[in-house]
């Protein structure tokens, strides 16, 4: 038989570990920045943009729960990278559009030679966000591309309009390209499904955060997608495809996050035709 005691000191060390779960998801883990490099083959990549680095930002989603200092914090430490190209993949903001011009000037101090791009999530407002963004020197893409030279070779970089918020038409994006590689910006991975009958060479997504809470053994157990945890986060190969989807950096719905830490993403291009 339990006695009281033994019974009042399981009770506590309970209460004690749920506390400190409570406290490593809400004030730990979400500002525990986590950097991730990933090599992606591209076939027929072109010689001059071989090692060509690209920095992905994901779900900023500032709000009162995920601060300018902090975003301040992910621009510097993108910046330190040292990167060709950044990718920034859509919800800006969370909860009010009033936090799109502070965002927007953090996101100003991102420093990359081939420039910054970006795309619209679900959470952004088109109206006034594009416009407020441009200014700031990132380019947004929606439905469109542009090609990308180094000399006489080049690339496309395309970017989509949101999945659910927006229009999402493809055939706009890339008409007019040619069967050099098409580097592609998209908020949600659920477009994959689409994306994988074109000739899009590498996408970056956002939109999951990983699920933001990733129960050890059994993975995350909502995941904001019709496909559940299947594009939860990380690298993917669709047909002809390569798709990464990135965590993100904010939180949406509980500012919380366990096992799913916010995530900074360094690809590294390279010529998969001269991989051995």
């Amino acid at each position: 038989m339990i006695s009281r005691r033994m019974f009042i000191q399981g009770a506590c060390g309970y209460v004690l570990g749920v506390m400190s779960v409570g406290g490593y998801s809400c004030l730990l883990e979400p500002r525990w920045l986590e950097i991730r490099k990933v090599f992606i083959n591209i076939h027929a990549l072109p010689k001059q943009f071989e090692g060509m680095t690209i920095a992905q930002l994901s779900d900023i989603h500032h709000c009162k729960y995920v601060p300018r200092e902090f975003i301040k914090k992910c621009v510097r430490k993108v910046n330190t990278l040292s990167p060709d190209m950044i990718a920034l993949t859509g919800d800006f903001v969370y909860g009010s559009k009033e936090f799109i011009s502070s965002v927007a000037e953090e996101l100003a101090e991102l420093k990359a030679k081939e420039g910054v791009f970006a795309v619209l999530g679900n959470h952004d407002c088109k109206d006034g966000t594009v416009d407020i963004l441009s200014k700031k020197g990132i380019r947004v893409l929606i439905n469109e591309h542009i090609p990308l030279y180094r000399k006489k070779d080049y690339l496309f970089i395309a970017g989509v309009d949101d999945l659910w918020a927006g229009k999402l038409d493809l055939e706009t994006t890339l008409k007019g390209t040619d069967d050099k590689p098409k580097v592609l910006l998209c908020h949600n991975p659920d477009a994959i499904e689409k994306i994988k009958h074109t000739n899009v060479d590498f996408v970056m997504a956002g939109h999951t955060h990983g699920g933001q809470v990733c129960l050890p053994l059994y993975g995350p157990p909502v995941v904001y997608s019709k496909f559940g945890a299947r594009y939860a986060s990380g690298l993917f190969h669709e047909e002809k495809t390569t798709m990464y989807v990135n965590k993100g950096i904010g939180v949406s719905n509980f500012p919380i996050r366990f096992f799913a830490r916010p995530e900074i993403t360094l690809f590294t291009l390279q010529n998969s035709a001269q991989i051995i």
